[in-house]
Order: structure tokens, then C-alpha cells, then sequence
């Protein structure tokens, strides 16, 4: 297997699992605020309430703007386009939690973007240190 292949491979992996779990953390936090009874959500220091507000939706149009230069740019941005991608839905998910959720289960967006960012960075740091190394012996 080539070095673009196995990086292709890690890159899509990494991507499909990142998403996964977001999906499954977004319906867990989401699930249980919309599952609360009515006397158990007045003591809830989290609820849904939708918040748009220009702020928000400048972010949204930043975000939105990244997403389709980075969609341009897919295929000249290899290896570092999935972290990329994964930085961005990190970003995504942070609105997502900032838009729909008051109260501390906003943090969960936050997390999402920490984590997000986090695997992101280290998944660029490696392509970049590995691709000096393939040029150092000749690759």
C-alpha cells in the first residue's frame, strides 16, 4: 500500500469516527433535554431555546464562506484536507450547540470544538513531520 493510499485510509477513518460521535453526543445531550419532565425541566439549568442573533449568523456566514474554499481547495490541500474538514466540523458543532441550547449543556459545543481542533492540529503536526521524513529518503 502507498503512503497516499495508507493516508487516504487514516484520513477517512479518523473523519467517519469524528462524526459518529458527534452525532451520537449531539442526540445524547440533545435527548436528554427533550426527555425531561415538566418538573425536572424547571430545575434544569439547560434548555432547547433557539438563539439567532447577528453575532451568530456572522459566524455562520464565516463558517459557510471556509467550508466551500475548503471544498475549492480539497485536492491541493492533501494530506491536510480531512483535519482541515474536521477543524471546520468543529466549528460547526460549536454553532450548532451556541444556537439551540442555553445554559451549560452549551459546553458540550465547546468540547466538541476543543476536541475537534485538538486531533486536528495533531493530524496536520504528523503529515507535515512524516512528509519531511518520505522527502528526507527519497520518496
Amino acid at each position: 500500500m502507498s503512503a497516499k493510499k495508507e493516508v487516504q485510509t487514516i484520513n477517512w477513518t479518523v473523519l467517519a469516527l469524528f462524526v459518529l460521535a458527534g452525532m451520537v453526543f449531539a442526540g445524547n445531550t440533545f435527548g436528554s433535554m427533550m426527555n425531561a419532565t415538566p418538573d425536572a425541566y424547571d430545575g434544569m439549568q439547560s434548555r432547547i431555546e433557539i438563539r439567532w442573533d447577528q453575532e451568530l449568523l456572522v459566524f455562520a456566514v464565516i463558517l459557510g464562506l471556509c467550508t466551500v474554499l475548503l471544498g475549492i481547495l480539497w485536492k491541493r490541500l492533501f494530506p491536510h484536507n480531512v483535519p482541515l474538514a474536521i477543524i471546520l466540523g468543529g466549528f460547526w458543532y460549536f454553532l450548532l450547540f451556541q444556537v439551540t441550547v442555553v445554559g451549560w449543556a452549551g459546553l458540550a459545543g465547546i468540547l466538541g470544538l476543543v476536541v475537534a481542533v485538538g486531533a486536528g492540529v495533531i493530524m496536520m503536526v504528523v503529515y507535515a513531520l512524516g512528509e519531511r521524513r518520505w522527502r528526507l529518503r527519497g520518496r
